[in-house]
């Protein structure tokens, strides 16, 4: 008898028209608002973001402070920067900015100065706005290198292949680096909507995997839920599964030894994804001098079976 799990924080309900769980990137598909903000949220942001979004923020912060610094020094007049005179207004204010950015970074070339007691003023204290930034620019930039994060890729379906005279659902994982991933575990969680009487009632099981830890990740790790009269998915079709909008949720833990931290990833599988009649090819290949070889791209690869 299929033993349902509890709900694992998602909720048993779900609006109509309800997306996936778990998005491709591993995010949550959640939109919360109202939460705290504040500069300790702002950094934890831009310790998650990706790398491009990071130097996107950090580029229009530093050209956005710089071009305030230098609306400032215009108003407070051009001509207390030293430097010659402009043609045009438009040239004075990219003297400004250029001095602004000199200032701001502490280069100082020398070939503009400021004049007078206001110019100095906004010099001076844009020369600590400067200092402060890019300190905590570096403190960010040490703490996203310096954070352990797993670069986990899955197969890109879930496949219902044969499996000791029976059948099983699988997937495949491998590690993207080259560092070295030890005691990994894998907690996998069916999601349907079986309730007629309630079509946005979500139950949750949890599937119980024909091994659910491998000490070493050298290689590729294929995770396996044998489909016997036990599990949920148990004579399911793939129609079946997509109107009732499957998904299996997974969290995959281990232990980090270049950081020496444990590390987490986690995926999902919409119905639409599960590929059946299908068997994985070998992901990897022995060579003549008894080397192992593995392309990572290999672990998407598999077989119809007719």
């Amino acid at each position: 008898m299929k033993n349902q799990a509890q709900d694992p924080g998602f909720g048993s309900k779900s609006g109509r028209g309800a997306k996936r769980i778990i998005n491709k990137d591993g995010s949550f598909n959640v939109k919360r608002e109202g939460i705290d903000g504040g500069l300790k949220d702002i950094y934890q942001k831009l310790i998650s973001i990706n790398n491009w979004w990071f130097v996107g923020y950090v580029t229009l912060l530093y050209f956005a402070t710089n071009a305030v610094f230098a609306a400032i020094y215009y108003f407070n007049g051009a001509e207390n920067l030293s430097g010659g005179e402009q043609a045009t207004h438009l040239d004075a204010f990219f003297k400004c900015f250029y001095f602004s950015i000199q200032t701001f970074t502490t280069v100082g070339y020398g070939a503009v100065a400021p004049l007078g007691f206001g110019a100095n003023a906004v010099a001076s204290i844009e020369a600590l706005a400067g200092s402060m930034y890019f300190a905590l620019v570096t403190g960010v930039l040490y703490g996203r290198f310096s954070r352990p994060k797993s670069k986990l890729i899955f197969s890109e379906k879930a496949i219902i292949a044969p499996y000791r005279g029976k059948e099983a659902l699988m997937f495949r994982l491998a590690n993207r680096r080259s560092n070295v991933l030890m005691k990994m575990k894998a907690e996998v969680i069916f999601m349907i909507k079986e309730n007629k009487a309630d079509p946005n009632q979500r139950s949750y099981y949890t599937l119980p995997l024909e091994r659910n830890e491998v000490q070493f990740l050298a290689l590729s790790w294929t995770v396996v839920h044998p489909l016997d009269e036990e599990s949920p998915l148990f004579g399911l079709s793939k129609n079946q599964l997509i109107q009732q909008q499957a998904e299996v949720l997974i969290l995959i833990s281990g232990f980090d030894d270049t950081f020496n931290q444990d590390v987490h990833a986690r995926f999902s599988y919409t119905a639409e994804e599960f590929e059946f009649d299908a068997k994985f090819k070998p992901s990897f290949e022995v060579l003549d001098n008894g080397e192992a070889r593995m392309n990572i791209e290999n672990i998407h690869q598999y077989d119809k079976i007719n």
